[in-house]
């Protein structure tokens, strides 16, 4: 029997003995649960047998393993609760890191808990992801799309260390510092040739701008301005690196230590450190994120602003919802919760301005929340208001344009006074966008929901447009949404209704290029077992997104299959057949694509050996995709699922 994985919530690394000298710490842990909807944390628990399924450890906090008697097992993560308790686990140096942190003020439990609750389940890690690298332990799999959630372990050395006692830090204060060399003359001769407006300013607050400065800030502003250059020789300065918030704050011993002779020093001292001290560090940063969602204020919408409308199975745009936590979802291995939903009417004619909550988990930014405020000076609030607000005039809302990925609303763009579009609020570069909340007038019921710190669905009441349930308009589009001068011919689509109805966002690029200039370029296609499709031309000017579609890590075994094309003496591909077949009492179907040229070459492209699909007897469909007349297919549009394309469709233009 394989053992039992638990990792830290915190931190991404296994609770398990890492092989070194120093790791025992690693072993050692604290469990955030619940249990009839209390909030606990546990002593301290010690893990060492890896056959044991469940962590234990004593109720009391203030218990160890090696001093209580009494120790009871929780289910964490993917387990079931046993007898009612069910959490997460944490390195017991990285909850007291986390702690530290909040020192003198107790840690926000529930909030913990709730946003322990919101974070899919990674295979590769055997843990919760938070949409960061847990500092550089895992890499995005470059060859998957964004929303897949799929990730590569990284080799850390250092990641065994521990991260709360470290020997090198307490040693600091009893070191001689060493020698400085600063470049004084050079640093001068630089900033007096330019004129500094700073001058003017009294010499103290010059120090106070540069104590509230970063490092980085302060030293580009002592480059520029003469003025700042002398604090730099401040010990008062360099002192306040150390402070909460600031540069060295993870070095938080410093703030008890007497005033060493030289915190320049200690500054450059702790830049590349040992180990230990990089765990820190790393750590430290994870704790600075965990703190900035669990600032976040939650908002109940005033009474007198709920919507008393029955209906409300309006047009909805939303991440990859999953079940809400009743239980621990073993299926939690991507996408969101919806742990709350609340619903708000816009009187008409009286909004003022629309504001928007943001926040940035590893290099993605989120919606929490929304402010939409009124003329009369009320201002109704849905969702979490963060420290990061962005406000927008907004007289007359008809719509919002919505970047979502997988885990939540990454970015809105407001449709305005019918056909005005705003800037993009948030981060949609690089993620999945859809149209389906634009309507024909304004939008009067606003409907959200929301995990345990960021929006995750978006619904909206107003007059249906036409079209607004097509391809174009509703599906979830990547990496933007198609121009409306190219023909989608849904209607051979075959996952089009799920494509308009939930999250399962539709890839496109255009092959031929614009007009179907590359069309004459083009000499070949290959198809990788459908994991990905590649074309190949006779020239290197054509961009690299129109040479391939599909995301696929390749294989020694691949055998693709070639289909040469003659583009440079006219031809092309003028028709598009996809191929469904579905083995007996299985809900899987295989899509295998058949194109032909307008030369009569064709090809057939399987997705399962030709052997296995007779001896099984599948059903088998054709369904012929159907050009608009006078169009040609340019560009293909897909849906892709573990490493393979499970539907396809084809797009033309006229040329």
């Amino acid at each position: 029997m394989s053992p039992v994985i638990h990792c830290c919530v915190l931190c991404g690394h296994d609770i398990r003995d890492g092989g070194s000298d120093d790791s025992g710490w690693m072993l050692q842990f604290r469990i955030l649960y619940s249990i009839d909807e209390q909030v606990q944390v546990t002593g301290v628990g010690f893990h060492n047998d890896p056959g044991a399924i469940h962590l234990e450890a004593p109720l009391d906090y203030g218990a160890r393993w090696d001093t209580s008697e009494s120790r009871v097992e929780i289910g964490v993560i993917r387990q079931s609760p046993v007898n009612g308790r069910h959490g997460f686990p944490f390195h017991e140096a990285c909850w007291s890191l986390l702690e530290q942190a909040y020192s003198p003020r107790p840690i926000p439990q529930r909030r913990l808990l709730d946003a322990c609750r919101s974070l899919p389940f990674s295979i590769e890690m055997c843990c919760v992801t938070w949409g960061h690298d847990f500092g550089g332990l895992i890499s995005a799999d470059e060859e998957s799309y964004p929303w897949e959630d799929l990730f590569v372990n990284q080799e850390l050395d250092f990641v065994t260390s521990n991260p709360f006692v470290v020997p090198e830090i307490q040693r600091l204060p009893h070191e001689a510092p060493e020698s400085l060399d600063v470049p004084e003359s050079e640093a001068i001769c630089v900033v007096t040739r330019r004129s500094d407006v700073f001058t003017k300013l009294p010499a103290e607050i010059i120090s106070c701008i540069s104590h509230h400065l970063p490092t980085v800030d302060y030293l580009n502003a002592r480059l520029a301005a003469s003025s700042f250059y002398p604090i730099f020789n401040a010990q008062s300065f360099w002192a306040s690196r150390f402070l909460p918030n600031a540069d060295r704050s993870w070095v938080f011993e410093a703030q008890t230590w007497e005033m060493p002779r030289s915190w320049l020093w200690i500054y450059r001292r702790t830049a590349n450190g040992s180990p230990g001290m990089k765990n820190r560090r790393r750590i430290w940063q994870l704790v600075e994120t965990v703190k900035q969602i669990l600032r976040l204020e939650w908002f109940e919408p005033a009474s007198s602003s709920i919507t008393n409308v029955i209906k409300t199975d309006w047009p909805q745009a939303a991440g990859d919802l999953r079940p809400g936590f009743q239980q621990p979802d073993h299926g939690f291995r991507g996408g969101c919760r919806q742990l709350r939903e609340k619903q708000v009417h816009i009187p008409r004619d009286q909004l003022s301005h629309l504001a928007f909550s943001l926040i940035q988990i590893g290099n993605d930014t989120y919606i929490t929340g929304i402010g939409f405020l009124l003329s009369r000076g009320e201002t109704i609030r849905l969702g979490y208001m963060a420290d990061d607000e962005r406000v927008l005039n907004a007289k007359c809302l008809t719509g919002f344009n919505l970047a979502v990925g997988s885990r939540g609303v990454q970015a809105i763009q407001c449709i305005l006074n019918g056909d005005q579009e705003s800037q993009w609020i948030g981060s949609p570069d690089n993620a999945p966008k859809t149209q389906r909340l634009k309507f024909a007038g304004p939008i009067t019921d606003i409907k959200a929901g929301f995990d345990g710190y960021k929006m995750v669905s978006l619904a909206a009441n107003g007059c249906i447009r036409p079209g607004q349930k097509s391809l174009r308009d509703s599906a979830f589009w990547y990496p933007q949404i198609p121009d409306a001068s190219l023909y989608l011919n849904e209607g051979g689509f075959t996952a089009r209704d799920t494509a308009i109805s939930r999250f399962d966002p539709v890839c496109w690029t255009r092959f031929g290029g614009p007009a179907g200039k590359y069309l004459r370029l083009l000499t070949g296609i290959s198809v990788f077992d459908l994991g990905a499709i590649e074309f190949h031309y006779n020239s290197e000017d054509v961009p690299l997104e129109c040479r391939k579609i599909g995301r696929y890590r390749p294989s020694e075994f691949d055998k693709p299959i070639h289909f040469k094309i003659d583009g440079p003496s006219g031809e092309k591909i003028d028709s598009l057949t996809i191929y469904m077949c579905s083995y007996p009492n299985a809900t899987l179907w295989y899509y295998n694509p058949g194109i032909s040229t307008n030369y009569g070459n064709s090809c057939h492209f399987p997705s399962m050996p030709e052997k296995t699909v007779q001896r099984n007897g599948p059903l088998e469909i054709e369904r012929a995709i159907t050009l608009v007349d006078g169009s040609t297919l340019t560009g293909l549009y897909w849906t892709q699922h573990e490493n393979t394309i499970i539907s396809l469709g084809a797009i033309s233009e006229v040329v």
